[in-house]
């Protein structure tokens, strides 16, 4: 089907309208980066028109890619009234979800004044609701709530609407003084169950639930143990299932922020455990799925769910990333059934890597392996490619995966003939933790080192694993400039090469400037460093790592 033609008589458009007719536009790729280019040179030229005019197009769908489109657009403009307008025009649209796009792109195109009258001024909940939703979020952001957003919140807090209502009281518990915080916590609880039904609608501009607005606030006041206690009764088997749901979405967003939270809620979710097969159910496991800790205190339980097809999947991988070893012949299953969880790449490493027994984990890896010998599909994350989750396996084994060095040698060989340095890099790894039973493959990874840097990096690495040769590493920085700069392995060869015979005067010379480079470079050569000039280097490590105990990337 050709897209149709430019609606205003401009220049050829039809990428674009190819682009919103597929969608594209609103996804990374050619076709958004050059429309945004398009729009940043001329805010008022042929391609926004084009767009201003495809917003009343025949197709819903189109319509509310425009108006999605033109939101992300316009945090780039404090106003566009242009915009503004076509969104007005939208809201009475017999879509809803494209009226709750016109909403959120009202609240950002128009002034907060014009979108709160607007609030308060429609008689539409879908519209009401979805404007409330995009200037609360507005709330959220801001540090300081001006005289406009109290008399707004203090507005939708005696709104008809039970979705504004809930709204109102959320963003009043941001800046409430702890006094209040039980009144605002019952007429939260009062609207949660319409509110859950009537917020997070297509169209919107955030997925947020209503329990999870509820945490999110909970988390913004620091209120800990109030969160443990709202989840008992919110999940308890009498109230609804969107009460219910909430009370899990504030379980998951206690556990992602607190450390005691797995064990004052895991024995509580896991009572919805014992509860007939249910979609409440069902996300209760994954909440405590989701955390480790969480995992580790109901393992028994979970145990006994792995014969259960619908939540196996979610199980097997929790209880193998805790590194419980019930789990294994269900990963084993799930790796052979070609369309792995998630998840799974990391569950079978964290087995492999304390297995007593590691036979069927390579047994298995190498099986994976001789049936995708290809190529994984283009664009395919690894997490989801049967034979790399398989290497992950066997890098994770380390000596004890010594069986299957011909078929990640294989493997190595195949991704370099296609330049696929991605598969390369996951095999070198495998091939390095094996260690010195992986001689047979050093021919294969010198090829490697041409790949690229990152790619020589891995390879050199492996090499010295594997061989324990200081050449290996001697080779690599002799090709590298004296005044080293940037070198992601230098810091590591340096390191093994100071309790390996120890540094060549140009090697000094290559780890004393690197020391030099503020960041990243300094803080991974200090170990080296100290190795080797010890004591004597104290007042300058002394003076140049203080500043990075601050900063997670370095401390």
């Amino acid at each position: 089907m050709s897209a149709p033609a430019p609606m205003d008589g401009s220049a050829d458009l039809a990428w674009l309208d190819d682009a919103l007719s597929t969608g594209d536009v609103g996804r990374y790729g050619p076709a958004r980066s050059r429309a945004f280019e398009e729009v940043e040179s001329d805010r008022g030229g042929e391609v926004v028109r084009h767009l201003l005019a495809r917003a009343v197009d025949p197709s819903p769908n189109v319509r509310l890619t425009v108006l999605t489109f033109l939101a992300d657009l316009c945090p780039q403009a404090d106003r566009w009234p242009a915009v503004a307008d076509v969104a007005v025009v939208a809201l009475g649209d017999p879509d809803d979800r494209v009226r709750r796009a016109a909403a959120w792109l009202f609240v950002v195109a128009a002034s907060a004044d014009e979108a709160i009258g607007v609030l308060f001024g429609s008689s539409d909940p879908v519209v009401r609701t979805a404007l409330a939703e995009a200037l609360c979020l507005q709330v959220l952001q801001r540090d300081d709530h001006g005289d406009r957003w109290v008399d707004m919140i203090e507005r939708m807090r005696r709104d008809e609407l039970s979705a504004v209502r809930f709204l109102g009281a959320c963003a009043a518990l941001l800046t409430a003084d702890p006094s209040e915080w039980p009144m605002l916590d019952a007429a939260v609880r009062a609207d949660l169950a319409p509110a859950a039904e009537a917020l997070a609608g297509m169209g919107g501009r955030t997925s947020w639930r209503a329990g999870e607005r509820w945490a999110i606030v909970l988390r913004r006041r620091d209120r800990e143990q109030d969160a443990y206690a709202l989840v008992a009764p919110l999940v308890w088997p009498g109230e609804s299932e969107s009460v219910r749901r909430a009370g899990l979405e504030i379980a998951a967003e206690a556990m992602r922020t607190w450390r005691a939270a797995p064990a004052w809620l895991a024995p509580v979710l896991s009572d919805v455990f014992m509860e007939p097969a249910s979609a409440v159910r069902t996300a209760a496991v994954g909440v405590v799925c989701a955390s480790l800790t969480a995992t580790r205190l109901a393992a028994d339980q979970l145990t006994r769910m792995l014969v259960e097809p619908d939540l196996l999947a979610t199980v097997a991988t929790a209880l193998g990333c805790v590194g419980d070893h019930r789990a294994v012949p269900e990963l084993l299953r799930l790796l052979l059934d070609g369309d792995p969880h998630p998840r799974l790449a990391d569950a079978l490493a964290t087995v492999a890597a304390a297995s007593p027994d590691p036979t069927s984990l390579v047994a298995t890896a190498r099986q994976v392996l001789a049936e995708h010998r290809g190529p994984c599909h283009e664009g395919q994350h690894w997490h989801s490619c049967p034979a790399l989750v398989a290497v992950r396996c066997l890098a994770a084994l380390g000596p004890a995966a010594v069986d299957a060095v011909p078929d990640l040698a294989a493997r190595l060989a195949d991704a370099i003939e296609r330049g696929c340095l991605a598969e390369g890099r996951l095999a070198v790894f495998a091939l390095g933790a094996i260690g010195a039973a992986a001689t047979s493959a050093v021919p294969l990874l010198r090829r490697f080192t041409a790949s690229d840097d990152a790619a020589a990096d891995r390879a050199v690495r492996a090499m010295l694993t594997i061989t324990g040769d200081r050449r290996v590493a001697d080779d690599y920085l002799d090709a590298r400039p004296e005044k080293l700069r940037r070198c992601g392995i230098a810091p590591d060869l340096f390191d093994w090469l100071t309790q390996h015979g120890g540094l060549t005067d140009r090697q000094v010379r290559q780890l004393n400037h690197l020391f030099t480079q503020t960041g990243w470079m300094q803080a991974r050569a200090a170990t080296a460093y100290w190795r080797y000039h010890g004591p004597p280097s104290a007042p300058a490590l002394l003076s140049a790592l203080p500043q990075y105990l601050d900063d997670d990337g370095y401390a």
